[in-house]
């Protein structure tokens, strides 16, 4: 009988507590109406500073024509939902809870309860927007692609090369080949050639990227490998070449398939000190390389297989005179 009255006697205990508590707490709401309401427009206007400062990175990343973060703009929606519509709902609360009732006589005490309520309610969400906002990068660039645009004047010239272009074509194709050259004069086209290689490839997907770097008579591998770097988005924060060379390389082993193309090599240059992987560190990566001389890429560069582009020469007809390009050689090499 005692652990009964005992059992009972704590059960009213905790029921008479909790709905003490409970009065308390709603008595609060009316009693400190105007210390809830001004820590709530305080939240707010920390709030809206925090906005203004995204705001600012937002329209600086814009003018650098850089994308937002998606959750970036879902954050300023919702701030600004906050700020404008229930900042002004709880203004609206707030002027009712200054009416009073019975003729001026009794203050409006549930008025005071629903807007200390709601003024705490939305306490909390200020505080959780807050933390949220906290973006170390708001924006995101896109990754350049490389510009294959074929000049005008060649056109004709190319649709002379149609050959030439098919077989490299098809080399690239070929998992067995990782390593493929074109060669000829100075002027006969071969960046032309290639850059239209490029489009096709592109529009086969037959990569997930592709790269192409200019090299010139005097190597200047920074500049080698900021080209290449530019097109895969790739910032540097390491100063030495083989720093560069070796974040580069990691680069582009991400990428399962890369096409890299390296225009006018004149001599050996060296892909790993570029940072370059081929072969077995990267078997995903083919390569196609123009020079002026066939050694420098047999030799020096070991592509597998070179192809030539001749010089297009002008012929007289005996009825009228025309312009018809020719080609005088195209030469695969099998190496």
């Amino acid at each position: 009988m005692e652990v009964i009255t005992g059992t009972a006697s704590n059960l009213v205990a905790g029921v008479v507590g909790y709905v003490f508590q409970k009065i308390r707490r709603n008595f609060s709401y009316v009693c400190r109406y105007r210390r809830i309401v001004s820590g709530f427009e305080k939240k707010v206007e920390t709030l809206k500073d925090k906005r203004d400062r995204v705001l600012l990175d937002v329209d600086a990343a814009r003018k650098n024509d850089e994308n937002i973060y998606p959750e970036v703009n879902s954050w300023l929606a919702k701030a600004d939902k906050m700020i404008d519509l229930e900042l002004k709902e709880v203004k609206g609360l707030e002027d009712e809870a200054k009416n009073k009732c019975f003729i001026g006589l009794c203050p409006n005490f549930k008025a005071r309860y629903k807007l200390s309520k709601k003024a705490e309610e939305d306490a909390g969400a200020v505080d959780e927007l807050l933390q949220q906002g906290g973006f170390d990068k708001v924006s995101y660039g896109d990754v350049p692609q490389p510009v294959v645009v074929v000049p005008p004047k060649d056109i004709d010239d190319f649709d002379s090369r149609k050959l030439v272009f098919n077989k490299i074509v098809e080399a690239v194709k070929d998992p067995n080949l990782n390593i493929i050259g074109v060669y000829g004069m100075p002027g006969v086209g071969k960046t032309t050639l290639v850059k239209e290689v490029i489009r096709q490839v592109k529009e086969d997907k037959l990569f997930d990227s592709v790269v192409m770097a200019v090299v010139n008579h005097t190597p200047d591998i920074k500049k080698i490998q900021d080209q290449i770097a530019d097109t895969l988005g790739l910032k540097f924060k390491e100063q030495s070449m083989s720093g560069r060379a070796s974040r580069l390389c990691q680069r582009l082993k991400k990428e399962m398939k890369i096409f890299v193309v390296l225009d006018d090599i004149w001599a050996k240059l060296d892909l790993m000190e570029v940072g370059i992987p081929f072969g077995d560190e990267h078997q995903g990566c083919t390569m196609l390389l123009t020079s002026r001389d066939l050694n420098v890429l047999s030799k020096d560069m070991d592509a597998k297989m070179s192809y030539s582009i001749g010089v297009l020469e002008k012929k007289l007809g005996s009825s009228s005179r025309r312009l018809q390009g020719t080609v005088l050689k195209v030469l695969t090499c099998y190496l």
